[in-house]
């Protein structure tokens, strides 16, 4: 009888041992596809069309991966708007961990921003220089663009980097868009990554990578303004605090935490062997 308790106690902890060594081995691992053509990143699921989408029930939303030897893709789309939350104020957060754990040591804040035609000019000349006067004035045409912003949030790192404020090209990139009663994200993420600060998951083609998607809840600057408001600030007539963009343009945050709840989910993800390699075995 002790014997037979000896061995089932021996068996409980190699399978514990097991599981916790191997990281990935006790959860569904989603099959990222190895890109085949040219993928165009513009918010659109059109050029996913041969691609099993997965979906997450718990927040209604679909996604899917693809990678070549270079970069990871992502396509993420909202299914349901009562899921968006906050996502165009605190953007769409991707964590990568290649522990397999859920830890959110390394990740990438994609942000949609609304941001005024001086903004722009400004931003412009920081990347190329200056511009011309006939090239200011066809931009301020418009009074407002659409800008793609990425900030690497890591914790080796002593503030975040912004990619977009870098002079050097970064292949990171995303787009979304609204399409048939849906939230469309793209997304493109280089696999290698050369400095802590850089964007890059820092994984080979045909490893396990722990991702993670979140979005919603409030930013600082959302927490601020509902503390004024709290303190005795006026109140507007639909409840909600102004919130401003970084040109100065103002747009509305809701005064109480439960109106912007935060979300999000792991998966484990497979990538592709890149054609390379698969070659060369």
């Amino acid at each position: 009888m002790k014997k037979t308790t000896i061995v089932k106690i021996f068996l409980s902890v190699f399978i514990i041992l097991a599981l916790s060594l191997t990281g990935f081995s006790s959860v569904k691992i989603i099959n990222s596809t190895r890109l085949s053509s040219p993928l165009n990143i513009d918010g659109s699921p059109d050029d996913w069309g041969e691609v099993a989408l997965n979906f997450e029930k718990k927040v209604r939303v679909d996604y899917a991966f693809k990678n070549d030897g270079e970069n990871l893709f992502v396509l993420f789309i909202f299914k349901d708007p009562k899921y968006l939350s906050s996502v165009n104020a605190t953007g769409l957060t991707l964590w990568f961990n290649t522990e397999g754990k859920k830890k959110k040591n390394y990740g990438i804040t994609f942000l949609k921003n609304r941001i005024s035609a001086d903004f722009y000019i400004s931003y412009l000349e920081k990347q190329k220089g200056s511009l011309s006067e006939d090239e200011k004035r066809k931009i301020l045409e418009h009074r407002f663009y659409t800008f793609y912003d990425a900030v690497v949030m890591n914790k080796k790192s002593e503030s975040p980097s912004q990619p977009s404020d870098s002079k050097e090209k970064t292949p990171v990139l995303f787009r979304s868009k609204n399409q048939n009663k849906m939230v469309v994200y793209e997304f493109v993420i280089p696999l290698k990554r050369p400095t802590e600060s850089a964007p890059g998951i820092g994984i080979e083609p045909g490893k396990i990578i722990k991702i993670g998607f979140e979005w919603g809840g409030m930013t600082e600057e959302m927490r601020k303004r509902m503390l004024q408001r709290q303190a005795g600030s006026e109140r507007g007539a639909s409840g909600a605090a102004d919130s401003w963009y970084r040109d100065g343009t103002k747009g509305t945050v809701p005064t109480s935490s439960r109106a912007a709840k935060k979300y999000s989910f792991w998966v484990d993800v497979q990538l592709a062997q890149d054609k390379l390699s698969e070659d060369a075995e």
